[in-house]
């Protein structure tokens, strides 16, 4: 019962054949290698790896300022409460 619900909800166009013929214009297809997947893989995690320290590196920098920015700060309030 199963399989005939099954036949009715899938289009022909969809449905796997498991006959000899089938077989062989499948293999002859050609589609993407493995090297090609593992090469476009690397250059995603290198493209993502160069945004990430781009970003980083940004944040970084702001942090280092913004902790300048407050040292100063407080050398100008310990300077100050010194000379009282």
């Amino acid at each position: 019962m199963l399989i005939s619900i099954a036949k009715r909800q899938i289009p022909s166009t969809l449905r796997r054949s498991f006959s000899s013929t089938s077989a062989t214009s499948a293999s002859s297809s050609g589609g993407v290698g493995f090297f090609s997947r593992v090469g476009s893989f690397i250059a995603g995690a290198a493209l993502t790896a160069l945004a990430s320290e781009f970003y980083i590196f940004k944040e970084i920098r702001e942090g280092n300022s913004a902790m300048l920015k407050k040292q100063k700060e407080l050398e100008k309030r310990i300077a100050k409460l010194e000379k009282k």
